[in-house]
């Protein structure tokens, strides 16, 4: 059992606004999370403007290294550093966990990685060597490969605040239709790339007479004509400005559809799919990473409303009942997937690599 976590340093090289991408929107929400929590908390970061806790600035190169950087780390006094790398724990994102670690007087560096990374056999040769204190990750079959190449890594989930998304109340949903100018039709919603990887064209194949897909970009990433092109003359809007209440997105729609396949296509717990089941939107999800991990007993999600398709037929298959269940509740689903309890359980990891002995500072 390791000493009481008091103080710790959190690395990640984005977390400026808008927060409409699901990297950032993790590591700044799992921040003020942890600073919640009564933990003294360090930020550091390459662009944080808008964040509601202070952080300082890292290093422009890649392996984040520099005098004052080093020495704002150390007048932190760290007892352990949790770096949020923007493209999982790649080789090169290790490297840099090293170089954390020698800057921060020797305190365990935990890599937390947001993405689905497998280890070609030319990279294990070298991970056992950078290989931090711990990993943590989002799903299974990504800690089998972390551990697989020498790896100390273990799993935890990912949040919502279920106190923002909500369900709509009485007429909200016809106004909000109203506001963003959604036509009062069946509305089928994706928050989200608007990238390749994303599918969306699978679903001109559910735009019966009388449904309407609703689609919102995020601003971080760049939106493929390509994507709009497979759209071209369905019912269907874009919504690629910047939406500050997000929530209310959810609040107008009938049905959250996630069809991405690719393991590259977004971190390994949608936080969108997260959100539409806190709005208590029946969902049709590919099994995708940490998801299906974490919704293990599949029959019974689906009585709720979440629905997990392990092909592209077997998706559209799903979307009809999922748009016709009468009793919806995949709220309950994610009631207890706070960040709050993400941040104690991300902090719990970490104090089990702590030392009995800095309990008494």
């Amino acid at each position: 059992m390791g000493a009481a976590l008091k103080r710790i340093a959190i690395v990640s090289e984005d977390l400026s606004y808008p927060l409409d991408e699901g990297f950032k929107k993790a590591s700044a929400a799992l921040a003020l999370a942890v600073a919640g929590r009564g933990v003294s908390v360090s930020v550091f970061s390459r662009r944080a403007e808008g964040l509601p806790i202070r952080a300082r600035r890292l290093p422009a190169n890649k392996l984040l290294l520099g005098s004052s950087f080093g020495r704002d780390l150390a007048a932190a006094r760290p007892q352990a550093v949790l770096y949020l790398p923007e493209a999982a724990a790649t080789l090169m994102s290790l490297v840099r966990a090293r170089m954390l670690q020698a800057q921060a007087k020797g305190a365990p560096v935990v890599v937390l990685s947001l993405q689905r990374r497998d280890y070609s056999g030319f990279a294990k040769l070298f991970l056992r060597h950078l290989a931090p204190a711990l990993v943590l990750v989002l799903s299974r079959r990504t800690q089998a490969a972390a551990r697989a190449a020498g790896l100390n890594a273990e799993t935890v989930p990912l949040g919502v605040d279920c106190r923002t998304f909500r369900p709509p109340g009485p007429g909200e949903k016809r106004d909000l239709r109203e506001k963003y100018g959604i036509p009062d039709s069946k509305v089928i919603l994706h928050v989200g790339h608007i990238s390749p990887s994303r599918n969306l064209g699978l679903l001109r194949r559910a735009l019966a007479p009388g449904r309407h897909l609703a689609v919102v970009s995020s601003t971080s990433t760049r939106v493929h004509p390509e994507v709009r092109r497979e759209l071209e003359g369905a019912p269907v809007s874009f919504l690629d400005q910047y939406i500050e209440r997000i929530e209310e997105i959810y609040r107008l729609a009938d049905c959250y559809v996630f069809p991405t396949f690719s393991d590259r296509g977004a971190i390994e717990i949608p936080l969108s799919v997260l959100e539409a089941m806190a709005t208590n939107l029946p969902v049709v999800t590919s099994s995708f990473g940490g998801l299906a991990d974490a919704f293990e007993d599949r029959a019974a999600c689906e009585r709720q409303g979440l629905f997990m398709a392990a092909s592209r037929d077997e998706f559209i298959d799903k979307l009809e009942p999922a748009i016709r269940l009468a009793d919806v509740a995949t709220r309950q689903l994610v009631r207890d997937l706070s960040w709050d309890r993400v941040a104690e359980l991300v902090l719990e990891k970490i104090a089990g690599l702590l030392p009995t002995a800095s309990g008494g500072e």
